[in-house]
């Protein structure tokens, strides 16, 4: 969860800081491409927590929900939703809190792992049963803490039979790592910023892995990730799947962690998995 135009904001790890900029989605301007994509969809505004949330929907049937990474946008699940659609499923996409066309509370634009999967849990009962979750990147570990009911989420729990992770991180521990990484913090940065993050919210980041949220969940799971992600690696993917039998890692080749959206062979996977 970083913003680079804010890098300076982490100089001597100032707790204030480090939390603006860790919590600081990337401002994603929408174009004429993004319009495009959503045009057919049907087009809802929902409240949330003081802010209103953008959502959009296709075709008709189970429900499933997608849930778009951090930093992006519904838009950019649009073709494997309206693919999935096709399938006779009804496919909601939002944009999440302080994302997309979705308004945000304060002065900039703020959100959060937690936030995230309150906001899934409310666009969940407002259109009804799931069945199942689908979550690039950020919002497939979202996606997947929400169905688990994991640790201080048990309040926010969506029930589905189907749950599919897309480039996805292993849990907040891998977030951090990530982003002490991507900004070539210096040697015990990510006790720093995991201690930060844990004053900021109420939660234990130890708590939130998605190898352990697995163990809660009782439905079909897929997990697809590319070889060549640069972004979140493979052996997270690998590592989150191990000893599960109800859960199954297709690896892909070539297609990156965000090419991998515009893939016919993800389509097809997940389409066969539904």
């Amino acid at each position: 969860m970083y913003n680079a135009e804010n890098h300076d904001a982490l100089e001597g790890l100032n707790s204030n800081s480090v939390m603006m900029h860790f919590c600081a989605p990337a401002i994603d301007a929408e174009n004429e491409l993004d319009r495009k994509l959503t045009r057919s969809a049907e087009h809802y505004d929902i409240p949330f927590e003081g802010q209103t949330l953008k959502a959009y929907a296709w075709g008709e049937g189970r429900t499933i929900l997608m849930v778009h990474g951090w930093g992006s946008r519904a838009s950019h699940l649009a073709l494997l939703a309206k693919s999935i659609a096709k399938s006779r499923f009804r496919v909601v996409a939002f944009d999440g809190p302080a994302h997309g066309n979705s308004e945000f509370n304060g002065d900039y634009p703020r959100s959060s792992l937690p936030e995230f999967c309150r906001a899934i849990f409310h666009v969940a009962n407002h259109f009804g049963p799931m069945y199942g979750f689908i979550g690039h990147s950020f919002g497939g570990t979202a996606a997947a803490f929400t169905a688990c009911g994991q640790a201080n989420l048990s309040g926010y729990q969506v029930a589905v039979e189907k749950l599919v992770l897309i480039s996805s991180p292993s849990g907040i521990d891998a977030m951090v790592s990530h982003y002490c990484r991507s900004y070539s913090l210096p040697d015990g940065s990510k006790a720093a910023v995991i201690a930060q993050v844990e004053r900021e919210f109420p939660l234990k980041v130890k708590d939130y892995d998605i190898s352990d949220a697995f163990r809660k969940f009782s439905g079909d799971i897929l997990v697809v990730h590319d070889v060549d992600d640069q972004e979140v690696f493979i052996e997270e993917a690998r590592q989150m799947v191990e000893g599960h039998e109800h859960a199954s890692l297709i690896e892909t080749r070539g297609e990156g962690h965000r090419k991998i959206l515009a893939s016919r062979s993800l389509i097809k996977i997940i389409k066969s998995f539904l």
